[in-house]
């Protein structure tokens, strides 16, 4: 048992602290909100309601571009209704950009507001496993790699159409990065950090095929597409050895992309001392390959 002692703040406000251990242990942090509950003569402190977890943000001084990170942050911790409040009003600009923020973190929907706060919740049942969530992304992402290297090869759709299809893809590919780090932060086993880098590694292999598709809006030239081919069927075996639990295939796939990585190498440097326009769109190439070998590292490591 523990005592505290109630104090004042303001002018009728009462306040006790809470024990630290506990605190840790239920997991809270600085704005979080719990549950008080009066049961007889004594009050009932709980953190969640039918498995759900809140947070208050108070928004105060702080930017817009901060406000948006808390609520990122947030998400990916696991809270199920947010509330971001003020004692005044929360700004238009503000509020719109929460908004649009919201629309990248998959489930979590504005759901009320008034002039002095704004709360999202989350409205999605989170019941499918992460592999499912990571092929997912997995299959939009190797979708964007096939198209565009198949136009490049083909000289066909390149148009801005096209390459701004392959760049909003990109969004909503991260859509899903925000949704499983989220379900990642719930997991507790020895396999995150590999589960981590796969997805991570997705993520940022397709940021580099959306660049690529930024270059070649911008009129950069591309010639040596066949060195790069290999990367849609190894992009794919590295998944399907992910799906089927089958590591060996991932060791296979690493092989060959050291096999590409002594090809590029002298293709790269030949573009070097050209001082070739083109060099980014192959510098993108070459992460887009890196990043397969570190999501095939990250399938061995999961077994």
């Amino acid at each position: 048992m523990e005592y505290r002692k109630i104090q004042i703040t303001g002018e009728s406000t009462y306040i006790i602290s809470l024990p630290k251990k506990w605190v840790k242990k239920s997991n809270l942090n600085k704005g979080d909100t719990i549950i008080i509950e009066e049961k007889g003569e004594g009050l009932w402190l709980k953190t969640r309601e039918g498995g759900s977890r809140f947070s208050e943000i108070d928004v105060k001084d702080k930017t817009k571009e901060f406000l948006a990170r808390l609520l990122i942050t947030r998400y990916i911790k696991g809270y199920d209704m947010i509330t971001f409040k003020s004692d005044k009003f929360i700004e238009p600009d503000k509020r719109k950009h929460l908004k649009k923020m919201s629309q990248y973190l998959i489930g979590m929907e504005p759901f009320g507001e008034t002039s002095k706060e704004i709360m999202f919740k989350m409205l999605m049942y989170e019941g499918v496993d992460l592999t499912s969530t990571v092929s997912r992304m997995h299959e939009m992402s190797f979708s964007s790699l096939k198209d565009i290297i198949n136009a490049i090869k083909n000289q066909e759709n390149i148009n801005e159409n096209f390459l701004k299809s392959i760049i909003d893809g990109d969004n909503e590919i991260d859509k899903f990065y925000f949704l499983i780090l989220r379900q990642l932060s719930n997991t507790h086993c020895s396999d995150v950090t590999a589960w981590f880098q796969i997805v991570k590694s997705i993520e940022r292999l397709s940021d580099h095929i959306e660049n690529i598709a930024n270059l070649l809006l911008e009129g950069q030239g591309f010639d040596e597409i066949e060195s790069y081919e290999p990367l849609v069927e190894l992009y794919g075996e590295v998944m399907l050895s992910l799906r089927s639990g089958h590591p060996d295939m991932a060791e296979e796939v690493l092989v060959e992309i050291e096999k590409l990585r002594v090809k590029e190498r002298k293709l790269l440097d030949n573009l070097q001392k050209k001082r070739d326009k083109s060099l980014l769109v192959y510098e993108s190439f070459r992460r887009i390959g890196e990043y397969v070998s570190d999501i095939a590292e990250g399938v061995i490591n999961l077994h």
